[in-house]
């Protein structure tokens, strides 16, 4: 078997991507459901037992794996600090416990920071010096790349854009605070806005039944006033805090990756808002577009963060 490649997991609420890369192509790539997990030692048996899946069908072993988790990781640690939407697990040895089980070196990130890798390795972001990724699907993740390398501040955190404050005694957060823009601009912040729009009794062709992020855009598209509504509603949010990322951070990139920008109206309505709140000498430089790798992004980026911590190359600033 074949020890030359490098293997990548983005490992979601929902599902996990794996990819496989040699030197910097995509040789193989699958993925599955999650299912239910409720510790870290789920995640750990899940994953061992799909890697062993992989290496049989490939009849490769990778060399090291890399592994992109939504939530908070200290990637010096190799620990899991808490995954909010994963079975909220917290503080566990994840890198530890996996390489024990797998017998290869294992790497860890966030989901975000990993699909900022894949961007800035062959993605839109190739040529790019500074960049923030902003990952909006169910939550609300970031990732900062100063001078080629990732920031994650000095406990390896940075980057909970999501997290930031938008409303004052807002709705309550995952996190355990109120008001954050993940409440009002994620997929599930969408969705909820709709449903209580509804059942106050708002006119739109929306059914019940037909409440998620990628259905209201579809009627968003096709004229639904509710629709557009909350779709111009997490725009404004989303735009207003890249507007001060922008004046704080001066990137030449911002990219929206996620689920919920595939329709294109989250980065419609983001190039019109962020006008009214980043300073226009900064923002001049700074492209707004959205993720080539999408869904894709975070497990080819996780496969990258092994490539290139096994070669000794230091990623972070």
């Amino acid at each position: 078997m074949e020890r030359k490649s490098f293997l990548g997991i983005d490992f979601g609420g929902t599902k996990i991507n794996f990819v496989l890369i040699k030197s910097r192509e995509i040789i193989y790539k699958t993925k599955t459901p999650t299912g239910k997990i409720s510790s870290g030692k789920d995640i750990v048996e899940k994953l061992a037992l799909e890697i062993k899946n992989i290496e049989e069908r490939t009849s490769i072993i990778p060399s090291a794996v890399g592994v992109g988790l939504a939530g908070m990781v200290d990637h010096k640690k190799g620990r899991v600090v808490f995954l909010p939407n994963i079975g909220k697990i917290k503080d566990f040895p994840f890198t530890e416990n996996l390489s024990e089980k797998i017998e290869l070196p294992v790497f860890l990130e966030n989901d975000v920071n990993t699909a900022l890798i894949g961007e800035a390795q062959i993605g839109i972001a190739q040529d790019k010096e500074d960049v923030i990724f902003i990952a909006i699907g169910t939550g609300i993740g970031g990732a900062i790349l100063i001078s080629h390398k990732l920031y994650t501040g000095k406990n390896g955190l940075a980057g909970e854009i999501g997290h930031i404050t938008v409303q004052e005694n807002g709705l309550l957060c995952n996190c355990g605070k109120r008001g954050c823009l993940e409440t009002v601009a994620s997929g599930s912040g969408i969705e909820r806005y709709v449903r209580k729009r509804i059942e106050k009794g708002e006119e739109t062709k929306i059914k019940k039944q037909e409440i998620t992020a990628e259905k209201i855009a579809e009627f968003a598209k096709q004229g639904d006033k509710l629709a557009i509504k909350a779709y111009t509603r997490a725009s404004h949010y989303i735009g207003k805090v890249c507007g001060g990322l922008v004046n704080i951070f001066d990137p030449e990139m911002i990219i929206l990756g996620g689920g919920v920008t595939e329709s294109g109206l989250i980065l419609k309505g983001v190039k019109k808002e962020i006008r009214k709140y980043a300073l226009p000498a900064l923002l001049k430089n700074t492209e707004i577009v959205t993720s080539i790798l999408k869904n894709d992004a975070g497990a080819i980026g996780a496969a990258f963060l092994a490539q290139l911590n096994e070669s000794g190359k230091n990623i972070y600033a």
